[in-house]
C-alpha cells in the first residue's frame, strides 16, 4: 500500500511538472487549429506519448544503461533532439498555408512530432524512475498521461479561443516564430 501511495504522489506531481512545457507549447499551437478535433488528437498524442516515454527509458535504462553505461553518453544531449523537433516544428508554421485544410496525414505527423518533442523529458523520467524502487512505472505512466493530456487538451482550447477572440486572424506565422524561439531558449536551460 506504501509503494502505491508513493507511486500515486509521484505520478501526479511529476505528472503536472512534466506537463508545464506541453502546455506552454499547446497555448502557441492551439491558436493555429480550426477545429475541436485537432485539439483532441493532439492531447491523445501527448497523453499517449508521455506514457509510452517513461516505460521506453526504464526499459532502456533496465536493459542498457546499467550494463554499458550508456547514459555518461546521452547525459546533456537529450535536448538537443527536442530543439531540432520544435524548430521543424516552427518552421512548417511559419510556410504554413492559409487555406482551411482537411486533417491528413501530415497534419498527424506535425501533432505527432509536437507530441514527441513535449514528452522526451518523460523518457529521462523513466531512467530516473529505475532508481527508485518504490515506484511501478505503469501506473506513474499513466497518471502522466492523464495529466499531460488534460492540461494539453486545456491550453490548446485556450489558445484557440484567445486567438479567434484577441485578434481573430491566422496566428500560424508568429505561432511558428514563437515555437523557434521557444526551441532555442530551450537550449540554454
Amino acid at each position: 500500500m506504501v509503494n502505491f501511495m508513493i507511486t500515486i504522489l509521484y505520478g501526479l506531481s511529476i505528472g503536472i511538472a512534466l506537463s508545464v512545457d506541453a502546455f506552454m507549447l499547446s497555448l502557441i499551437y492551439g491558436s493555429t487549429f480550426k477545429r475541436k478535433l485537432e485539439s483532441i488528437i493532439t492531447s491523445f498524442l501527448v497523453g499517449f506519448f508521455h506514457f509510452i516515454m517513461p516505460i521506453l527509458g526504464y526499459i532502456l535504462a533496465f536493459y542498457f544503461f546499467k550494463k554499458i553505461n550508456l547514459f555518461i553518453y546521452l547525459d546533456g544531449k537529450i535536448k538537443y533532439i527536442a530543439f531540432i523537433i520544435l524548430i521543424i516544428l516552427g518552421l512548417m508554421m511559419l510556410l504554413k498555408k492559409n487555406s482551411d485544410e482537411t486533417f491528413n496525414i501530415n497534419s498527424l505527423i506535425n501533432k505527432s512530432l509536437f507530441a514527441f518533442s513535449v514528452s522526451i523529458d518523460s523518457f529521462l523520467t523513466g531512467i530516473a524512475f529505475n532508481t527508485i524502487n518504490h515506484i511501478n512505472i505503469v501506473i506513474a505512466a499513466f497518471l502522466f498521461a492523464l495529466v499531460s493530456c488534460s492540461l494539453t487538451y486545456l491550453a490548446l482550447t485556450i489558445g484557440k479561443k484567445g486567438a479567434r477572440t484577441l485578434l481573430n486572424a491566422n496566428l500560424d506565422y508568429y505561432a511558428g516564430i514563437i515555437m523557434i524561439i521557444l526551441a532555442v531558449i530551450s537550449l540554454f536551460i
